[in-house]
């Protein structure tokens, strides 16, 4: 399997310049997360976060 290197192939978003402003256009990506309201310690976001996690270390 090929390792992507996404700081490598997208340096302009992960190291702007610290020189001057940027306008930085951020293409279309894929991603995991969890969508919802509560606390962080809360029982539901514990069960999210614990599903999320080895799906998203499966797919990396």
């Amino acid at each position: 399997m090929v390792k992507i290197d996404h700081r490598k192939i997208l340096k302009h978003l992960y190291h702007p310049s610290s020189k001057s402003p940027s306008i930085v256009e951020v293409p279309a990506m894929n991603y995991l997360m969890i969508d919802g309201i509560g606390k962080p310690d809360g029982d539901q976001f514990q069960q999210a976060a614990g599903l999320l996690y080895p799906l998203a270390y499966t797919l990396k």
